[in-house]
């Protein structure tokens, strides 16, 4: 069955009003900034992952981003990919932290984890099992829950293409139960999800095409979860990259401390424990 959404609400003119600004986050959880990136710094991490695609073989030299295709997104080797896209560049930007400082209203700290994503098209297939089902940031990430998830395209995004759908206001009631979820896996590992139950049929999903240089942040406990990629004529590709960023005075702990291929190879800390079931004290 087709999901329908309403939209995001554009935020970015709020930028400059505090009060506005931090009233619209308490009751959304969750700010959406149309085109407060830099469009060419958003650019050069998208020609990064296409180059990093093309060494790594699942592209053909020469393969631009208007006609990038590739055959499977589990078929790349996902560590070796973060060799290729600079993104600590990007979040960290002086021209970037200067958004970031305006959302938050003080100094920050960016995570140094950051999630890549290349999803080509599944369109006339199942679900694919590499996306995320409903779920909380703050159920894999601790121990404090002050920071906030930055979402970005690197390619344009559309219903077809595919992105993240969150959840309105539904940080408001906090923490959710999360389950295990066979039709979703990460590392051979089903991942746990918000189960319908925990979820009400009044939470309203929110979901809107977006451009590189667009930014969503949101709560550690709002809901959200992918939009699969189904394009056709033309496919496309679902291109994006996501971190998380806390106040620079609060706790750092393991996951805003370790860089994703770090934190990929130690299946009993941080989110892959919370993945794969090991009982761990590090987040």
């Amino acid at each position: 069955m087709t999901e329908t959404f309403s939209e995001y609400v554009d935020c970015a003119p709020l930028l400059d009003n505090r009060e506005a600004l931090d009233r619209f986050y308490e009751e959304h959880g969750y700010l959406y900034l149309r085109g407060a990136l830099d469009r060419e710094l958003v650019r050069t991490a998208a020609e990064q992952m296409l180059q990093g695609l093309i060494a790594l073989g699942h592209a053909a030299p020469g393969t631009t981003l208007d006609t990038l295709a590739i055959d499977s997104f589990e078929a790349v080797d996902e560590v070796a990919m973060h060799e290729y896209v600079k993104y600590d560049e990007l979040w960290n930007h002086p021209t970037t932290v200067k958004v970031w400082e305006k959302v938050f209203g003080e100094p920050v700290f960016v995570f140094k984890s950051t999630t890549i994503r290349y999803y080509p098209t599944a369109a006339g297939s199942a679900e694919p099992s590499f996306l995320t089902p409903l779920h909380q940031d703050g159920f894999y990430i601790g121990p404090n829950k002050d920071f906030r998830t930055a979402w970005i395209p690197l390619l344009p995004t559309s219903p077809a293409i595919g992105g993240v759908a969150i959840a309105d206001g539904s940080h408001k009631r906090g923490p959710r139960e999360h389950v295990i979820t066979e039709n979703f896996r990460r590392f051979g590992h089903p991942v746990r999800g918000i189960p319908a139950e925990e979820f009400g049929a009044d939470e309203q999903l929110l979901f809107s095409p977006m451009e590189p240089g667009d930014v969503i942040l949101f709560h550690a406990f709002t809901c959200h979860k992918s939009i699969p990629n189904v394009s056709v004529d033309p496919a496309g590709m679902r291109m994006s990259m996501d971190t998380r960023i806390q106040p620079a005075s609060s706790h750092r702990g393991f996951n805003s401390l370790t860089p994703w291929p770090e934190s990929a190879k130690d299946a009993s800390k941080g989110i892959l424990s919370k993945i794969t079931g090991t009982p761990t004290t590090a987040e």
